[in-house]
């Protein structure tokens, strides 16, 4: 009984959805453990139902071929605040219904790190999914024991936001003063959170670092050739000069035979 109860008081109603054709579909929230369970039940059907969905923003998070009038998503209690939505997939056309879940802003950076050269402009951003929307962004730079809070006052850094996403747009880097930590603040009805992201500005010249190690590598390699080079001349003219006298001295032996034939034969 006490478990029934449970249920029944963990139950929250969101509200009726109709879609298309005849039916409503009813939507609920229970907290079980460490998950959140998101029901939707279609009360009637003229049609055939040929599956279900669970979608979040723009992103499919479970979709079966099953013909049930309810279907259930399971999320993590943590990660639950946000809009959902479930469809019941029929021909023509599906029905949908919307299931809301509030809590505090989960704050996430598109890129945990982001790099870029001195002088280019570098867009930092944040994101949010949750219920009720963000209703306040901040951007600040971590310096330490102290922030920079960015109002849109300075002259290279712009901040540009929505409900559901924020960016910090940073023109013209300077080496000396844009790289470090900055961080993204969003708060809503529920709470707030936030995120943060490590800029790294390279210096004008680190494009060529890679080639000029190249022609480094090659004034090397040919220095090395030229002095082998030099060093083995002479000793290869030594060696031709032998080779070249050898015949010399092998033409004489000849002659030299060649006569003591005649004196024999004379003989």
């Amino acid at each position: 009984m006490a478990a029934a109860q449970l249920v029944v008081l963990g139950l929250v109603l969101l509200g009726v959805e109709s879609g298309s054709g005849a039916g409503n579909i009813s939507t609920s929230i229970l907290d079980v453990g460490s998950k959140t369970r998101l029901t939707c039940t279609l009360d009637s059907s003229d049609t055939a139902i040929l599956g279900h969905r669970w979608v979040k923003g723009d992103k499919v998070l479970q979709e079966d071929s099953e013909a049930d009038l309810t279907t259930q998503f399971e999320v993590d209690t943590l990660e639950s605040p946000g809009q959902y939505s479930c469809t019941f997939l029929s021909k023509p056309t599906g029905r949908t219904a919307s299931v809301n879940v509030k809590g505090p802003p989960k704050i996430k950076a598109v890129k945990k790190s982001e790099h870029a050269t001195e002088g280019e402009t570098v867009v930092l951003a944040c994101k949010s999914e949750s219920f009720p929307p963000v209703t306040q962004w901040v951007w600040y730079k971590i310096k330490g024991d102290e922030i920079e809070v960015f109002n849109n006052v300075s002259t290279n850094k712009l901040v540009v936001t929505s409900e559901t996403k924020t960016e910090l747009h940073i023109h013209n880097l300077v080496l000396e003063a844009d790289p470090g930590v900055y961080a993204c603040n969003g708060t809503n009805t529920e709470g707030t959170d936030q995120a943060v992201i490590t800029l790294r500005v390279r210096n004008r010249l680190a494009a060529l670092w890679p080639f000029l190690g190249i022609v480094a590598e090659v004034l090397v390699l040919v220095t090395i050739i030229f002095i082998y080079e030099k060093r083995r001349k002479p000793d290869q003219v030594l060696d031709d000069e032998d080779m070249g006298s050898a015949p010399l001295k092998s033409s004489g032996n000849m002659n030299d035979k060649d006569k003591n034939v005649r004196q024999r034969n004379a003989n």
